[in-house]
């Protein structure tokens, strides 16, 4: 029997709310979502800003999605509120779908991507078959990894967060620059045709 992982989010990258549903950030350490304010006659939807020619200081060519945001490096944040942009939303998750049967429960689904700079807020993990997951669930960042979180418990119909204490929040590289990471979703002993709905909260820092 299969197992499904639903994960319930929004796209990371330009895709982001255009209700303004969650509270706009402070300047970040590394990076801020940017959104073009509502101003009369300018231009709208997506295009591109920057470039080495251009103002932009960094001379990064940005991307903006429909609403008119964009993810925007700290040294051009300056530059882009002179520009009428204001701070954007600064919560998201991840969505992608996956299975796993019983039968493979050692096999791992990747659900997406956790962007370079960010920082994960939450994982929440609810049950929805009445079928307990044998030795809960492992998230990592490789294929039946455990470095997100290890054996998360997950009862029949039950709902859970990760213990903070029991979450890795950020990744970098040797040289402490963020890197993106892949998560991956793995039975840790088997999938005991349980049905989990995943979704795992993230900002940019």
């Amino acid at each position: 029997m299969k197992m499904n992982l639903r994960i319930l989010a929004l796209a990371a990258a330009v895709l982001l709310p255009s209700s303004g549903a969650f509270a706009a950030a402070s300047t970040p350490n590394q990076q801020q979502v940017m959104c073009q304010g509502d101003v009369s006659g300018a231009t709208t939807g997506t295009r591109t800003i920057g470039g080495t020619l251009s103002a932009v200081p960094s001379g990064t060519i940005y991307v903006l999605s429909g609403q008119g945001c964009v993810l925007v490096k700290q040294q051009d944040i300056a530059y882009f509120l002179s520009q009428g942009f204001t701070p954007g939303p600064n919560l998201f998750s991840i969505q992608s779908t996956g299975a796993l049967t019983s039968a493979a429960s050692a096999t791992t689904v990747l659900i997406g991507t956790l962007p370079a700079g960010a920082f994960i807020q939450s994982v929440v993990l609810q049950e929805i078959a009445g079928a307990a997951i044998t030795g809960g669930v492992d998230i990592g960042t490789t294929a039946s990894g455990t470095d997100i979180a290890s054996a998360v418990a997950l009862g029949a119909n039950a709902l859970v967060t990760v213990a903070d204490s029991a979450l890795t929040r950020i990744f970098k590289d040797g040289s402490n620059n963020p890197v993106a990471k892949g998560i991956n979703v793995t039975c840790h002993t088997s999938c005991n045709a349980g049905s989990v709905t995943i979704t795992v909260l993230y900002s940019y820092y």
